[in-house]
């Protein structure tokens, strides 16, 4: 698979309380919707669950059945090399290509070749456009 790619990512608004994560977690495992990425951002009333899904049309179905509001976001992903320096040469090439960082998220596991990064960027279509070896 190349990289980047261009995906889109679901950013929910939930109510601030224990067990409310678990709760849309499993409204998505009842549909058979499979959570490729995920963070939650928090304050104190609000927060902010970010979506990466294999189902979008089904995950948006289930937040509309349970009420939940959310906007969808256009982001690309990026295969990350688990090595030292790798994050660094895709921000380097974002950085040389005039796209600004907005937000990312990604881990992997000691052990792990690699992790999927998830890029937002001032502009998704020319992050596209930046070749990235994996």
């Amino acid at each position: 698979m190349v990289f980047p790619q261009p995906t889109c990512q679901i950013s929910v608004f939930l109510e601030n309380r224990a067990g409310i994560v678990a709760d849309l977690c499993s409204a998505l495992t009842e549909k058979k919707i499979n959570i490729i990425g995920m963070t939650v951002l928090d304050t104190i009333d609000i927060g902010t669950l970010r979506l990466v899904v294999d189902d979008v049309k089904g995950a948006k179905n289930v937040l509309k059945e349970v009420g939940a509001a959310y906007v969808e976001v256009p982001v690309v992903t990026v295969r990350i090399p688990n090595s030292p320096g790798a994050f660094a040469r895709i921000a380097r090439k974002f950085s040389d290509a005039g796209i600004n960082i907005e937000y990312m998220y990604a881990t992997a596991l000691s052990g792990m070749e690699a992790s999927l990064g998830v890029f937002r960027v001032s502009d998704a279509q020319a992050a596209l456009d930046i070749e990235i070896s994996s």
